[in-house]
């Protein structure tokens, strides 16, 4: 970039038996999902952590954390190239998320997923108890589930889906919705649309809003958070910079301060910015302070660094430089140990705390900031990740906002390791004291290890509503075996205080776990048995079951409350009911016989004005009706002529919206 000189970073460390070991493992997953949204009651499960917490908005998600919204809850995730929305009484989460696979592990309540684009290499899996759905191309899908019928339903519309269980296998098309029943032996009725319900449409009117973003034409690809910069600044071209985004926020204010740091393996320290838009500026390009104000400047839109384009741009956990720790002897008047970080500028490289190879090095920097000199990040990368036999960290480099206003922020280090809000404690370095920091040493990483806290730094602020215990511990059926559940945090905590402040082997730490002290394989996970292709015979259209309006633009929710786990009021009624309904996955060889509506076997719970009952309603969008008395686990029934209808309903729910989306 014009006018701007490349910095020069050397760094050298000293790493831990665990640390070297970790330059053996893979890189770390160059994207998350971000947790971008929230109304109502909804918690998290982070990975190793074992409690559950009130979410966070702009929490990074990856594999082994879990999410639950509650009665009033909901929620919506955005990958670089999805979004998945949660709706009440929901149970789900990531069971693997690398760069080009996503496994979401689904047992209770119902979510929708758009899938934007989806590359040759990329995948999504859905994992019920029923069956593994596979998306097998762009479009929008709904699922349900039920734990206690152990049943699923998966709605198809628009794009490609493989359901795979109970060692068959069939492809629901644009246009097709299927009810799945049973798990040694798969029984499933499969059947065209449902009309959209309510939850449905706020999912429509949430797309609709992304659409209209003006933001995506400003960055790279693959930059997560973009929806939500367009309700909160400007874009305005900048001599020197190009396009640079300006919030909209009060005098006085400055990047990295409003927020609080967390624990997220395996980057370790991630900033989890307070702001509805802290996002994407948290995490990709850089902070600079021009014409008296604060802008961020994302990465080139066309990359390409010494060789091909890179194709995707590089999450990082926070792009700052950090200073203190113990021993640091510059005095900030905040009382014992004080551990402090200033954003990095356009150019400035970014050097993180975890082993990562050559080309996941380049390829970060290159796409988060304009390098005009790509031999200085063979440099840097020899000298941090390359030369260990030196022992001390140390960056010789003068930071562009080290002069910028209230750029430098710092805390005690008590509260910095337990993850709480910066501004309890947090100060703005003073300018009389920035010329000590400039001189003082700065590092990779925070010299501070981890407490429990930081995994879950809401928890105690304010309730955090549980899944039923059903939900959490019932077996998911998979295609593909997701890797090794998370390591519980007291496994690894020696190891990373060994460490100081950097993540850790986790291959390592789970080999040194005794085997009678190491995580069960829960949740359950059982990969399907090779499957056989089948041919699903699709029934026609059912009645268009009640409308279900799209629910207007609501208050915010009220004061948050402890809701114990309940019934789900928008869970599908049982599909299941005591007449099991045959299979329709059995048709005869290649010519399925015709099925007569059977007007005179309707089951109990199905009212009885509704023609052509073997026409069943979708069990995601259904008026409400009494569930069964009881839902054993399914036993597959012998073959029948036909299938008795399934009728479940449900009406939708009043939600509340933050202030942010009305």
């Amino acid at each position: 970039m014009a006018n701007s000189r490349i910095k020069h970073l050397l760094i050298t460390a000293t790493f831990s038996s665990l640390f070297v070991l970790a330059s053996n493992a893979q890189d770390p997953p160059t994207r998350v999902a971000d947790l971008n949204y929230i109304t109502g009651n909804v918690s998290i499960q982070p990975a190793g952590a074992g409690d559950w917490a009130p979410a966070d908005v702009n929490r990074p998600f990856t594999t082994g954390d879990n999410l639950w919204a509650d009665t009033d809850g909901r929620a919506e995730l955005h990958l670089n190239d999805a979004v998945l929305r949660v709706g009440p009484q929901s149970s789900l989460g990531f069971l693997n998320l690398a760069d080009n696979f996503a496994q979401i592990r689904f047992t209770q309540g119902e979510f929708f997923l758009r899938v934007r684009h989806m590359g040759d290499d990329d995948s999504f899996e859905v994992d019920t108890p029923n069956a593994a759905i596979t998306i097998l191309r762009d479009g929008e899908y709904r699922f349900t589930a039920d734990p206690d019928a152990v049943t699923s339903f998966v709605v198809v519309r628009h794009g490609e889906a493989e359901v795979t269980g109970g060692g068959q296998a069939f492809t629901l098309r644009a246009g097709n919705s299927a009810q799945l029943s049973g798990t040694d032996q798969l029984a499933f009725d499969v059947g065209t649309l449902p009309p959209p319900d309510g939850f449905e449409g706020w999912a429509e009117d949430r797309d609709a809003r992304e659409a209209r973003s003006a933001s995506a034409r400003y960055l790279p690809p693959g930059v997560i958070g973009y929806e939500e910069l367009d309700s909160y600044g400007n874009w305005r071209d900048t001599p020197g910079y190009g396009a640079v985004w300006y919030p909209t926020v009060a005098a006085g204010w400055a990047p990295y301060h409003d927020g609080h740091w967390a624990w997220i393996d395996p980057w370790g320290w991630t900033w989890v910015d307070d702001s509805p838009w802290g996002f994407a500026p948290s995490h990709y390009g850089r902070w600079a302070y021009v014409n008296g104000g604060w802008g961020w400047v994302p990465g080139p839109m066309a990359i390409v660094a010494g060789g091909p384009a890179v194709a995707a741009i590089v999450y990082a956990p926070a792009l700052v430089a950090f200073f203190g720790g113990g021993g640091f002897g510059v005095s900030l008047s905040i009382g014992g140990p004080a551990v402090g970080w200033v954003p990095l500028g356009p150019g400035e490289l970014y050097a993180p705390t975890y082993q990562v190879s050559q080309n996941y090095f380049r390829t970060m920097n290159v796409s988060n900031t304009t390098i005009v000199n790509t031999v200085n990040i063979t440099n840097v990368y020899n000298n941090v990740y390359v030369n260990k036999t030196v022992t001390n960290v140390t960056v010789n480099q003068h930071f562009a906002n080290m002069a910028a206003p209230n750029a430098v922020t710092a805390m005690p280090q008590g509260s910095f390791a337990s993850g709480r809000p910066v501004k309890q404690g947090g100060i703005f370095v003073p300018k009389a004291q920035v010329a000590q920091v400039q001189a003082a040493q700065f590092t990779v990483a925070p010299p501070v290890a981890p407490v429990k806290q930081a995994l879950t730094p809401s928890a105690g602020s304010r309730p955090a509503p549980q899944p039923p215990a059903r939900a959490m511990s019932m077996q998911v059926v998979a295609k593909k075996a997701p890797p090794a559940p998370p390591v519980p945090f007291a496994a690894k905590q020696a190891a990373l205080q060994q460490n100081l402040g950097r993540p850790v082997n986790m291959q390592a730490v789970r080999q040194s776990v005794p085997a009678a002290s190491r995580p069960a394989a829960a949740p359950a996970v059982r990969v399907a048995p090779p499957s056989h292709p089948v041919t699903p015979q699709v029934r026609t259209a059912p009645p268009a079951p009640p409308s279900h309006p799209a629910p207007a633009a609501q208050p915010a929710p009220p004061a948050r409350t402890p809701t114990p786990p309940a019934t789900p009021a928008n869970r599908p009624p049982a599909a299941t009911p005591p007449a099991q309904p045959a299979p329709a996955n059995r048709p005869p060889a290649a010519t399925p016989p015709a099925q007569p509506a059977p007007a005179n076997r309707p089951p109990a719970a199905t009212p009885p004005a509704r023609p052509e009952p073997a026409n069943r309603p979708p069990a995601a969008t259904p008026p409400a009706r009494p569930e069964p008395q009881s839902n054993p686990r399914p036993v597959q029934p012998p073959p029948q002529p036909q299938k008795p209808p399934a009728k479940t309903t449900q009406k939708p729910k009043k939600e509340t919206e933050k202030d942010k989306d009305k």
